[in-house]
């Protein structure tokens, strides 16, 4: 049995917009805990684990989720829910990477999970601030206007309806850029509301949360699964999937996964005219900067990213990131130029170097499955890792899930 202690990293600092549930999470039962039986342990409660528990339970299996934190309070309390079909890598890349035909399936699949998401808030009524939105992808120093209109035939190729913006037509609409891919599909949410919106669902239907609970010890063998928290559960299992995020356990293939931070602000209720338009604002840039509006009327500015060290120095480096964000947004939106924080926070997040997730079987781990690694658009990957996963723990696998394995090449 591996002993492992996946929980001491700081995964967020500073104030977030979001609200979070309280930070001193009360457990469900009085310690120590009996032994719990069940079809599926889910280690991790944050959106990721949401999404999971909530279709393993809609196909009637049992669930138990642990999670040292409170739910929905690690990284997704972070994440500025932009729900994006794109990846971080352009479609151009992927198709460098993998071909046309795989870079046009990849973001089909995506573009799929959005409206399954949509799907899903609707039918459980999750009151989480979802809308649908269009994406305005901005020329940078990645891919210039002429990249864009070659990032256009591939889109064109995989059926998505997307124009192209020149600088004059970005000017009309409140950004400066040389060119843009204006296109549909995307959306927003608030990402706490909805992680707690998918729990509930699965709760009524006889999910179990153990929180606060640390996983210290996996065993999986082709007979069933045991977790064993520091707390004293002990939990029986016929699959371990982990959806634990940001602190991936050893036994886990990373060698194309690193961590990253990142930083955010939200401002706070502006006018209408201060934001231009419906879209989602990103650019084909490194580092990047994002930016959307809420349902409130805030600004949500976010980027420069960097490759993750010290969670204790993300404190020190949030007043020139969140200056810098400032600038940046200045010069792509001259509406919001001297914006003025009311909320500032940074966040450990996970890429890969396809930017792709990783999503599907452990390998050497007999009935241990994984979703992690998801870069941009990460509750995207969440839905698509609970779509993909359920499917083959029902023993129809995804004819695509290949490209998306542990052990891809």
């Amino acid at each position: 049995m591996d002993r492992l202690d996946d929980g001491s990293m700081r995964l967020r600092s500073g104030a977030t917009v979001w609200r979070p549930p309280s930070e001193q999470p009360v457990s469900q039962y009085d310690r120590p805990v009996a032994e719990l039986e069940t079809d599926i342990v889910v280690v991790g409660a944050g959106v990721t684990g949401a999404f999971l528990a909530e279709r393993f339970t809609r196909s009637g299996r049992r669930v138990v989720l642990i999670d040292r934190r409170a739910p929905a309070t690690g990284s997704t309390a972070a994440s500025t829910a932009m729900l994006l079909w794109e990846l971080d890598a352009s479609l151009l890349e992927l198709e460098g990477r993998f071909g046309l035909q795989a870079a046009a399936q990849i973001a089909m699949r995506c573009r799929q999970q959005v409206a399954v998401i949509d799907r899903v808030v609707n039918e459980l009524a999750i009151a989480c601030d979802h809308r649908p939105r269009s994406s305005l992808y901005l020329a940078g120093n990645k891919l210039d206007a002429a990249d864009l209109r070659e990032e256009l035939r591939v889109r064109a190729h995989a059926g998505i309806d997307c124009s192209f913006l020149s600088e004059g037509d970005l000017a009309a609409i409140g950004f400066q850029g040389e060119g843009a891919l204006l296109s549909d599909g995307a959306a927003e949410a608030d990402p706490v509301k909805l992680a707690l919106g998918l729990l509930e669902a699965a709760k009524r239907r006889g999910a179990v949360v153990l929180s606060p609970a640390t996983a210290e010890t996996y065993e999986t063998t082709l007979a069933g699964v045991t977790v064993e928290t520091r707390e004293g559960d002990i939990v029986l299992g016929q699959t371990l999937v982990l959806a634990n995020g940001y602190e991936m356990p050893d036994f886990v293939p990373a060698a194309r996964h690193e961590l990253v931070s990142s930083w955010a602000l939200a401002t706070d209720p502006l006018p209408n005219a201060a934001w231009p338009g419906e879209s989602l604002v990103w650019e084909a840039a490194e580092p990047y900067l994002y930016m959307r509006s809420t349902a409130d009327g805030r600004v949500i500015i976010g980027g420069e990213d960097e490759a993750f060290a010290d969670p204790g120095a993300h404190d020190g480096l949030t007043p020139a990131k969140i200056a810098a964000l400032v600038a940046k947004v200045g010069h792509r939106c001259p509406a919001l130029a001297n914006v003025e924080p009311a909320f500032a926070w940074s966040g450990v997040f996970g890429q890969t170097d396809d930017s792709l997730p990783l999503i599907g079987p452990v390998p050497g781990r007999p009935r241990c499955l994984a979703a992690f690694g998801y870069g941009g658009n990460g509750i995207t990957f969440s839905a698509m890792a609970a779509e993909m996963l359920d499917a083959h723990l029902r023993g129809v696998p995804w004819e695509d899930a290949r490209l998306f394995a542990l052990d891809r090449a």
